[in-house]
């Protein structure tokens, strides 16, 4: 189970760290940070120490005491302040983590996800991201940036949700109400491309059961592609197979 859940740490790791290293700007930066920061350093604490990355109660900490740990536990960089280094078993140097840069990130993040003052993602915070990929723990972002397609899939569904956040606010409450209910007399036109009674699903964006579902995703786990009727969000089908996958995997760790 700890090497399962290692890997899985590392790959949502590298995922969404590629998506930043192609676009630090993209819609949900700061959340994919903070994702990616926790899992990145979640595996390499657990690499490193384990146990340590687990509060009291067994839950993983957040990326904040991760870096708690770390400044506490690894060496001091002696001739750059704020940095800490990890050594691989024959002593060599392993990794630099930029524990000043990352917790002044932690900073900005917070305060764009939690509207609490300005705060900006900014290029050297995800480059001191990017540093920890070079851990044995992870190894990853080279492989996800040779799936540049994922990449790019990612980051044109991160927009898509801005510009159908958009357009619901531009038609209003009543009108998304209206196409909702008009929704509810969508007829698949062929019935076999989905399962019994999911014609319609929930839209993660507008929240109204209004997802046209034109197909399912391969694995059996009943996440449909499709169209929202109400703010026009778009589900491609890679992402309603990327979303099966975490479903899938969530089960598996939970069994």
């Amino acid at each position: 189970m700890q090497v399962e859940m290692q890997r899985h740490r590392a790959e949502q790791y590298g995922r969404l760290a590629a998506v930043l290293e192609k676009d630090h700007e993209v819609p949900g930066a700061a959340a994919i940070f903070d994702q990616a920061l926790s899992c990145g350093l979640a595996a390499i604490v657990a690499h490193e120490w384990p146990g340590e990355e687990l509060k009291k109660n067994a839950d993983v900490k957040s990326a904040r005491f991760l870096l708690d740990v770390v400044k506490t536990k690894a060496e001091e960089c002696p001739d750059r302040a704020g940095v800490r280094i990890l050594r691989g078993s024959d002593g060599s140097l392993d990794v630099r983590i930029e524990c000043k840069t990352l917790v002044e990130a932690i900073d900005h993040t917070a305060a764009i996800r939690h509207a609490r003052g300005v705060g900006e993602l900014k290029r050297p915070h995800v480059d001191a991201l990017l540093e920890l990929d070079a851990h044995d723990a992870l190894l990853q972002v080279l492989d996800e940036q040779r799936e540049s397609d994922w990449v790019k899939e990612e980051i044109r569904q991160r927009h898509d949700r801005m510009r159908a956040s958009d357009y619901l606010e531009l038609i209003g409450e009543e009108e998304a109400e209206r196409r909702a209910k008009a929704a509810e007399d969508f007829v698949v036109i062929s019935p076999g491309d989905v399962d019994d009674g999911a014609a319609l699903d929930t839209c993660p964006v507008c929240g109204w059961e209004a997802l046209a579902v034109s197909g399912i995703d391969p694995f059996g786990a009943g996440v449909g592609s499709g169209a929202c009727f109400v703010c026009s969000y778009v589900r491609s089908v890679v992402e309603a197979e990327d979303l099966a996958r975490g479903a899938m995997m969530a089960r598996h760790m939970d069994g």
